[in-house]
């Protein structure tokens, strides 16, 4: 039987890349962003806060493979180029034969899951973003939410196939730990039915564990992006890339993880060396520990929180500036935004400022993501959350947690 391999984010953007050096196996990536046939300067910018990706080529897989595997469509970026990219991505994904989950010209077609034949196994997989941009509605396209009805669609689905995969986009990127309320939500879809919760979203790799049976991945991290993006984090650009198999009836899993090299003109994914290899380990090891550590996860996350609240959520939201100067400033921006508005009526909405606004703040309260690490910082700040910081866990996210 071919191995079952999960990848993360498959973001190469305008880079040439090789052909996986991985044999016989049936895949399961995250494709990060539509993938474009032309210059993206002719297609449509989707409105939002943050950056648009596109890319130029699929993940390439050996001939001889019935199918090369499974696309995660549902993702934050996937309809950063509107319908028109997402479109074109499907029909280069059909094309090459692969199938594809998360995404549909409506909310009932997102939600649909892709099932295939693993050997002499049926496999299905389920695909779910957290609430970001570019959700699929009832009569427009767009990517499936991670929502409530989730749980009833695994234990329909687990009456039939024989392994059931939850591939769910979402994390604090920079955190190699999920925080307590992930952890929880995501062995309730193991509770509900499902074999493996397939994470991605998180730029670094995070931990993994055994639960109820099932596989939790909570983000596998960076697979296949641009190293030149990528250089400035110690753990951008490699990721964890298991391998799964049955032995003696039973689904087993092997921690490989993958490398990406830059050659100039080209980058490639390959396995790991040894010396790679128990680095990335040792790296693992303090990822997974506080999942069994239910005080340890909490300290971390609060420190965590605390640290994104303090670095940029606190600007973001303006809460570090006096109410009298809020309210001046509040006045000034209304008064600049009608300006604006009577000067470029009939302008694209992205260059409507108060719309601009509303977007990136829509982004904070609808991505629990965001939404759970500011009011965890808040609450601790407060004082209505219990303080499960220590000196253990100061030292541990100021060492994992990398930012610029």
């Amino acid at each position: 039987m071919q191995r079952l391999k999960l990848a993360g984010d498959w973001a190469p953007y305008s880079r040439t890349v090789e052909r996986l050096s991985f044999d016989d196996a049936v895949w399961c990536i995250n494709l990060e962003g539509p993938v474009l046939k032309g210059e993206n300067k002719s297609y449509y910018k989707a409105s939002k806060a943050g950056p648009s990706l596109y890319h130029t080529s699929l993940p390439v897989i050996a001939a001889e493979n019935a199918i090369p595997g499974v696309l995660i469509l549902a993702n934050n970026h996937m309809m950063d180029y509107g319908e028109i990219g997402y479109k074109e991505t499907q029909q280069l994904v059909q094309k090459d034969q692969w199938l594809d989950a998360g995404a549909g010209s409506s909310k009932r077609q997102a939600f649909e899951p892709v099932v295939f034949d693993w050997g002499d196994k049926k496999v299905g997989v389920l695909a779910r973003c957290e609430v970001q941009y570019g959700i699929a509605s009832e009569t427009t396209p767009g990517v499936a939410a991670f929502d409530a009805t989730i749980f009833e669609q695994i234990r329909k689905l687990k009456t039939e196939v024989d392994i059931v995969i939850a591939s769910i986009h979402a994390a604090a990127e920079m955190l190699p730990w999920p925080s307590p309320q992930r952890q929880d939500t995501w062995r309730a879809l193991i509770d509900a039915g499902a074999d493996i919760v397939h994470g991605h979203h998180a730029h670094v790799p995070q931990g993994w564990e055994e639960y109820n049976g099932g596989l939790i991945f909570y983000g596998l991290g960076n697979f296949c992006v641009d190293s030149v993006k990528w250089s400035w984090h110690p753990n951008g650009l490699w990721s964890l890339a298991p391998e799964l198999s049955f032995q003696q009836g039973r689904l087993t899993m092997n921690p490989v993880t993958a490398v990406i090299d830059d050659f100039g003109e080209t980058i490639s994914v390959r396995t790991s060396t040894q010396a790679e290899s128990a680095k990335h380990h040792e790296y693992l090891r303090i990822c997974n520990q506080p999942l069994s550590d239910r005080v340890l996860l909490e300290g971390l996350w609060q420190e965590a929180s605390l640290k994104m609240y303090q670095e940029y959520y606190v600007d973001w939201l303006g809460f570090n500036v006096p109410l009298r100067k809020q309210v001046t400033r509040s006045v000034r921006s209304a008064l600049g935004r009608v300006k604006r508005t009577v000067i470029s009526r009939g302008s694209a909405r992205a260059h409507n400022p108060l719309q601009q606004q509303s977007l990136f703040r829509y982004h904070l309260f609808a991505c629990e993501s965001h939404n759970d690490a500011i009011s965890t910082a808040l609450g601790i700040l407060g004082g209505e959350l219990v303080d499960y910081r220590t000196d253990k866990t100061a030292q541990m996210v100021n060492k994992m947690m990398v930012s610029r």
